[in-house]
């Protein structure tokens, strides 16, 4: 009979073993990963209101041969713990039933705590994968998002006005919320809408080595601004743009690019730069476009997979045929 626990020392050994298929750098992820999450697991013991568990949380599952069949890594969404996403899932070869377990496990565990959504995003590539969570495990198909490598700079204009730029308050959370919300496609508002909340800062922001700057864009006097850009890094070298606009202000597209590049290059002239696209917003189709004309690399595509209870038809599951290894983008 499978059993299931939290990761803990005794388990990296294994853990090395089962992914030592896949490349240097997800080994060297999880590595990681073990520092912080088999600490952690001590005080999470200890907690039991999903309020208090912010930091990510592993479990592994071994067979009745004590062989390690798959991990997964879940954790809550900043600012609604009622919202949880599966980060990361390992499974060895032909563990269908494994993961399914291990995902039933997650939501089985969480949702008896309060938890009432769960969601994964995953390379739209990988097949056996959804068929998991969707035949599987009953999650549905939501909506996808698209993550490009910005190729060329030929969009950079000088004619920018940093009047219209400001950095990002916790003043304006509620700005920010509404002009997400807003900019929804309305089919999916339930799933995907956020609180306030969900975009504040984290109070242990500064613990790790990530770095983040948030402006919003407005181009009058308005108290509602028009656009919000948000620049992350770990290494100052790789950065990742995510910018929220309505299609009604697309025309300043370029001139909020252009402000985040030169913001940039500050920092470090040799950068590359990514760039995400929510397909889910109002102004997905026309960034997709613009992406495109300007030959931005397109590096992934991912669908996101709901659970929120709904009832859904389950159907027999296959074998997989490999190991399985994913990583998601958060939404």
């Amino acid at each position: 009979m499978a059993k299931i626990k939290k990761i803990s020392y005794k388990d990296i050994i294994h853990i090395k073993k089962l992914i030592s298929v896949v490349c240097n750098d997800n080994v060297m992820s999880y590595r990681r990963l073990f520092f912080l999450s088999v600490p952690v697991t001590i005080i999470q013991n200890f907690v039991y209101s999903v309020h208090l568990r912010r930091f990510p949380e592993t479990y592994v599952i071994y067979d009745s041969s004590n062989n390690l069949k798959g991990l997964i890594t879940v954790k809550a969404q900043k600012g609604n713990p009622y919202k949880w996403q599966i980060k990361r899932l390992f499974l060895d070869k032909n563990a269908y039933e494994e993961g399914k377990q291990l995902v039933e496990y997650i939501i089985a565990k969480f949702g008896a705590r309060g938890v009432d959504t769960f969601y994964v995003s995953i390379d739209d590539n990988n097949k056996e994968l959804i068929d998991l969570f969707i035949n599987g495990c009953t999650f549905r198909l939501c909506a996808t998002e698209a993550l490009y490598k910005v190729s060329n700079l030929n969009f950079i204009s000088d004619k920018i006005n940093e009047k219209n730029f400001k950095s990002f308050k916790n003043s304006d959370l509620d700005n920010l919320a509404e002009l997400y919300n807003d900019n929804l496609i309305t089919h999916y508002k339930y799933s995907l809408s956020k609180e306030k909340e969900e975009f504040s800062d984290s109070l242990l922001q500064g613990s790790n080595n990530e770095s983040v700057f948030k402006y919003v864009f407005n181009d009058d006097n308005s108290s509602k601004f028009k656009s919000f850009i948000e620049i992350k890094t770990t290494d100052n070298k790789n950065y990742f743009l995510d910018v929220i606009i309505p299609p009604h202000y697309m025309e300043h597209f370029s001139e909020i690019l252009s402000f985040a590049v030169k913001k940039i290059i500050k920092r470090n002239k040799n950068f590359k730069l990514y760039i995400k696209n929510r397909k889910y917003l109002q102004s997905g189709e026309m960034l997709e476009n613009f992406y495109r004309e300007n030959r931005f690399e397109l590096l992934q595509n991912n669908v996101i997979l709901v659970k929120d209870f709904f009832k859904t038809i389950k159907e027999e599951s296959p074998n997989f045929n490999s190991a399985v290894i994913f990583s998601g983008f958060e939404v």
